[in-house]
């Protein structure tokens, strides 16, 4: 078991006004996300894993599966497995934490693989 505060940990600029934070378990990634408008998130699908999105600030669309909703402060949205989703900033700044099962090492500060967007899929 560790603590940390997201303030400890490195915030990296992955897409234009689109930041993230990262720590991992040993079976699970967690992503802090900061959106400042504007940002889009291609739509992208991640065959690995599971998605959970938690809004903590402000507010998003996001679209999973072809249904686009609002989430706010407090909204919940989970992503399955290979499920095409995108998103993008409405205004302000936005926060959210993502949980990823299993790890998807490619968040993580440092990694030399390819990027985390993988292309959509026809």
């Amino acid at each position: 078991m560790y603590v940390i505060n997201w303030s400890q940990v490195p915030e990296t600029e992955n897409l234009p006004n689109n930041f993230r934070t990262a720590l991992a378990g040993k079976e699970m990634g967690i992503n802090r996300i900061r959106w400042e408008h504007p940002t889009t998130l291609p739509p992208h699908v991640h065959d690995d894993a599971e998605q959970c999105v938690i809004v903590t600030e402000g507010e998003i669309s996001f679209t999973i599966g072809g249904e686009t909703s609002t989430l706010r402060e407090g909204d919940v949205a989970v992503v399955p497995r290979g499920v095409l989703h995108s998103g993008e900033s409405i205004t302000g700044e936005a926060v959210f934490i993502e949980v990823f099962t299993p790890l998807r090492i490619e968040n993580l500060l440092g990694f030399l693989g390819e990027s985390f967007i993988a292309p959509e899929r026809e």
